[in-house]
């Protein structure tokens, strides 16, 4: 079944054809709502709830954009409608900031990652959206003002806002504990003298 006739069975109301599309897009909204949210029970309800909002409003869905971003810019709404009420996701840089190592030998590539991963969540949630659509769901700028519901010229200064932020963070020296490799037992003994 091509998107159009999905669409047109999805506004009857068919649950066959809602489930296809749940099917085809779940996983790449689910992905973002996690990298969003950085807990796996907060992504699931901000995915069903992308869902049940995206069923309730597919009539109004006009075809501008693609599906797929008119999906994700529903999941974006809910995370950032989220953040306003709990602000569970917001961290203080200061607290980051205090847990700086004195000794931090070069990284590597998975502490990288986490590091770079602890920065996005101490990100604000605007930041971080914006960066994950750009660099992770690898969305156009056009694409990005669809899903996040700004004017397209407003794209590049909040992407390079964000990026700067996100830079300023693992220049800083933030770190946490991965950043130091543990030192195993055995290497840790003196070596015995004859």
């Amino acid at each position: 079944m091509d998107q159009d006739e999905l669409i047109q069975r999805c506004r009857k109301g068919e649950r066959h054809a809602q489930r296809v599309l749940f099917e085809q897009t779940a996983g790449a909204v689910y992905r973002l709502l996690l990298r969003l949210s950085g807990n796996p029970d907060d992504a699931f309800d901000l995915t069903q709830e992308t869902y049940l909002k995206a069923f309730a409003a597919i009539a109004g869905f006009d075809g501008r954009s693609s599906l797929k971003t008119w999906l994700i810019r529903i999941g974006v709404n809910e995370a950032l409608q989220l953040h306003r009420r709990s602000r569970v996701f917001k961290r203080k840089l200061e607290d980051l900031a205090s847990e700086t190592p004195e000794d931090c030998e070069p990284l590597s590539a998975a502490a990288c990652r986490i590091d770079v991963n602890d920065a996005l969540e101490a990100l604000e949630v605007s930041d971080r959206a914006i960066l994950l659509l750009r660099y992770h769901e690898g969305l156009d700028y056009s694409a990005i003002a669809e899903s996040a519901d700004i004017p397209e010229g407003t794209v590049a200064s909040r992407l390079n806002r964000a990026r700067q932020r996100l830079r300023s963070l693992l220049n800083g020296g933030y770190g946490r504990e991965e950043r130091t490799a543990p030192v195993h037992l055995i290497e840790r003994q003196e070596p015995e003298l004859a």
